[in-house]
């Protein structure tokens, strides 16, 4: 499974200090990516073809094929193979970052054709569309050179273990393959895990402990049966054929539509962002850890003003859709992967951000937030704006609020500022009913 990051809106970080570093520093990290992994692949490919001697397999071998043309020919099916899983994605929980079915397919590729093989599979075979759809065209290429980095990573130590083994005399044997083959998966893992933990810490300013527990989430349950998919896509191409890693690729990606239906039933299907029933499975585990002391978080209540004039004008419902779902996905690429958003239903959001210290950053966040939301919307009518009413609560570190408290107080503060005019209100212990 791979993580992809949804594109950010210029200007829509949220955290206000040290933005103009921050930016330089991913900036400069997202070229020295893109230079190190094109150039890695490069050089590597060149390398193979200027000296076929040096120990760089490229033996996927199929059958009746000239050994000549045989593995590049077995690049491109593994290619097609990935290509193919790319199909299937969910959500993270927050519904920021994307899940794709990718690994098992690079790790094959690694196995049977060794660094380069699986460097190519890593770079061409993620391509996915919504990628391609939601983020910058520099963004693409930097996730898909540190996959080829670490493919590259994964596949010399590969090789450098079977070189090892074969120096101490212990041959090719099955348990030396099995060794090197979980040495190099373990750090092409590692290296892409490592390189994508960067990005996020660089374009999101999360701490590295909590961008860990965000990859922890998204990959703990898959990591170690997609690696042993790797394996078994390895062993049925070897005793049958090419086409037999078809015929599993399509059963295995059969039952991940099953997996991405049920994921889809967390997600508004309109808008893109969690739905009510997520949203709140979120704000219940930051009030938690704001009960055990460790950080505060915002809960954000968003309704729309004048909604309903938009929304029944002479094209009926389709101008009010074009601006939720713009809506929708402005609220996402405006907050962190370790935030989340949330429709409550009809033209009411709701937005949680974590980490949220005081008072004073609650408000420079929701006021953040109005921008986003007052902002003009292209639509089929033109352009179209919209006013908003914003309920602000704190889930204050050491004060026993759970959940329904913090909706509630989100509420109260939202029909307040509703009831002045629009605009921001935080609720307060001393604000009166």
């Amino acid at each position: 499974m791979r993580l992809t990051l949804a594109g950010r809106m210029p200007g829509a970080d949220p955290w206000l200090l040290e933005v103009p570093r921050r930016t330089a520093l991913l900036g400069a990290f997202t070229g020295a990516t893109i230079v190190a992994g094109l150039g890695a692949l490069g050089a590597a490919t060149a390398l193979l073809l200027l000296f076929p001697e040096v120990d760089l397999r490229t033996d996927i071998a199929i059958p009746g094929l000239d050994p000549a043309v045989a593995g590049a020919a077995g690049v491109a099916v593994w290619i097609l193979f990935a290509l193919a899983g790319g199909t299937r994605m969910l959500r993270d929980p927050g519904g920021h970052a994307t899940l794709t079915f990718h690994l098992p397919f690079i790790t094959a590729a690694l196995l049977l054709g060794g660094p380069v093989a699986g460097a190519w599979v890593a770079a061409l075979g993620t391509i996915d569309r919504r990628e391609l759809r939601e983020a910058p065209w520099y963004g693409v290429l930097a996730n898909h050179a540190q996959l080829a980095l670490a493919a590259l990573a994964g596949g010399l130590v590969l090789e450098a273990t079977l070189a090892a083994t074969r120096a101490a005399g212990l041959g090719d044997g099955l348990v030396t393959w099995l060794v090197a083959g979980l040495a190099g998966t373990a750090v092409m893992a590692v290296v892409s895990t490592l390189l994508t933990a960067t990005t996020i810490v660089l374009r999101d300013g999360l701490a590295p402990g909590d961008t860990l527990a965000l990859i922890d989430r998204c990959f703990r349950h898959t990591a170690v049966a997609e690696t042993l998919l790797g394996w078994l896509f390895v062993v049925v191409w070897v005793a049958a054929g090419w086409w037999a890693p078809a015929l599993v690729t399509a059963v295995v990606l059969t039952l991940w539509r099953a997996a991405s239906d049920e994921n889809a039933l967390d997600h508004d299907p309109l808008t893109g962002v969690l739905s009510r029933r997520a949203f709140a499975e979120r704000v219940a585990e930051a009030a938690a850890r704001a009960r055990r002391g460790a950080e505060g978080a915002a809960y954000l209540f968003l309704d729309l003003d004048d909604f309903k004039a938009l929304n029944d004008g002479p094209r009926s419902h389709q101008v009010g859709d074009q601006v939720l779902a713009a809506l929708g996905d402005r609220l996402r690429r405006g907050t962190r992967v370790i935030d989340a958003v949330g429709r409550r239903g009809g033209d009411e959001f709701m937005v949680l951000f974590t980490g949220v210290p005081d008072e004073a950053t609650a408000e420079a966040l929701a006021t953040r937030v109005h921008a986003l939301v007052t902002a003009p919307y292209q639509t089929d009518d033109g352009p179209r704006t919209v006013g908003v009413s914003i309920g602000v609560a704190l889930a204050v570190p050491g004060r026993r609020d759970f959940e329904p408290d913090l909706r509630g107080h989100a509420d109260t503060a939202m029909y307040e500022a509703k009831a002045a005019g629009g605009g921001i209100r935080v609720w307060r212990e001393s604000t009166p009913d």
